[in-house]
């Protein structure tokens, strides 16, 4: 985002202001996320939790995300006051995670903030992205979204960073302190994005306006959701992005542990992380850059077909300079799906209802995902070792690029 290039009139430099706010709301978005579910197993280990009772923790405030995931894109879609909403969440979550520490050995208040947080969280991705859609419309919505997931990313590392140094020179409990300042900072960051600058404010009514175009669509929440799962396109999206989650949410904790198994410490470890967000940085410029030039499907494809290969390779090797550059590949896949899930979701309800609801229906696709894959995980690697399991995910990866490359449109279509 140039100011240069933008008109030198109060108005482009007003949304200048609202494109500024969007990216910094996304920034601080990154840095409350970063880290919090490693941080808070440490935090409670420190606490002298045991590890069923942790266990218990961190799964409520999965289960907080997986039940309220659904809801998200309800709200987005009935409540047309997005900001307030994201604000709200914001809050919510922050303050959840900020009470942790007075709430002491009183496991059942810990368990309710984390479970708040939890389902806080899943509100995030699909309103940030509702956010851009409105400053944006579709003819912007790439290059937009490219720059929000370059914000995205870029506050995952400095969350990493700064919580290290943090808690290495304050302990364990100062890992608080970057939840606590990104959720208040992220607050105040969406103050400036100004309602006059959002093109689809008025989506919840069914009215829409892009440049000097206006479509209507009358048609009810309920009729639009039956006609998603009517829609080929939208089944092959959900069943996808499904499979996606199921073969990559595992890898990465599965990878740190072959990695300690293999070189017996924690020295490699933090750059399983660092490699990998650092990559998405670019590749999310790169993507939304490269959709416009080569179709929405085909850059989404590249993700697909990059996440078995990866996993293939960590199967074939037990060099473990050649497992951590796979995060490269990580990088690359899962900066893609950022940019693009949002860019397809667009295309598929391009002068209709239902963005905000289809969203919702992707990142709750991604959130079973996320539940099935690491519990296929723990079966394989008990029954079968690493090796093995990495292959099984290869093979549920290939599967997913399949469906996608052979049974999505190009590009997709809007609902009819």
């Amino acid at each position: 985002m140039n100011p240069e290039s933008l008109p030198k009139d109060s108005a482009g430099w007003r949304r200048f202001q609202s494109l500024l706010g969007l990216n910094l709301v996304n920034l601080w978005l990154g840095v409350v996320i970063g880290v919090s579910v490693p941080f808070l197993t440490d935090y409670l280990k420190e606490s002298r939790w045991s590890f069923s009772e942790i266990g218990v923790a961190t799964a409520l405030f999965g289960a907080g995300t997986l039940l309220f995931q659904p809801l998200s894109g309800l709200f987005a879609e009935m409540i047309p006051h997005h900001r307030t909403l994201l604000a709200l969440v914001i809050f919510i979550y922050g303050l959840g995670l900020t009470l942790l520490p007075f709430a002491g050995g009183f496991h059942p208040v810990v368990d309710a903030l984390l479970f708040l947080a939890g389902g806080a969280s899943a509100f995030f991705f699909t309103l940030s992205s509702t956010l851009a859609f409105s400053l944006s419309g579709h003819r912007q919505f790439a290059r937009i979204m490219g720059q929000t997931q370059m914000s995205n990313h870029a506050g995952f590392l400095v969350s990493a960073g700064g919580t290290a140094a943090l808690i290495h020179h304050l302990g364990l409990s100062a890992g608080f302190l970057p939840i606590t300042l990104g959720s208040v900072l992220g607050i105040l960051s969406i103050g400036l994005i100004r309602r006059r600058d959002m093109i689809y404010h008025q989506q919840a009514a069914g009215v829409f306006r892009e440049d000097r175009d206006e479509i209507r669509d009358d048609r009810p929440l309920g009729r639009v959701f039956l006609d998603f799962f009517r829609t080929p396109a939208v089944r092959v999206l959900l069943l996808s992005t499904a499979l996606f989650q199921i073969s990559n949410a595992p890898v990465m904790p599965l990878l740190m542990l072959y990695l300690r198994f293999l070189d017996g410490g924690n020295g490699k470890l933090a750059w399983v992380v660092i490699l990998a967000q650092a990559t998405m940085i670019p590749v999310a410029w790169a993507a939304a850059k490269l959709s416009g030039r080569w179709g929405h499907k085909l850059v989404f494809s590249l993700a697909f077909f990059i996440m078995p290969l990866r996993s293939m390779i960590c199967a074939s090797t037990m060099n473990t300079g050649i497992l951590l550059s796979t995060q490269i590949l990580d990088g690359v896949a899962a900066g893609i799906y950022g940019v693009s899930v949002a860019l397809i979701v667009s295309d598929l309800t391009r002068g209709r209802k239902g963005f905000n609801l289809l969203m919702g229906l992707s990142q709750i696709a991604m959130a079973l995902g996320s539940v099935v894959g690491p519990a296929l995980q723990g079966v394989s690697v008990g029954n079968v070792g690493f090796r093995f399991a990495f292959l099984v995910f290869a093979a549920i990866a290939a599967l997913a690029a399949g469906i996608f490359s052979h049974f999505m449109p190009d590009p997709p279509r809007a609902i009819s």
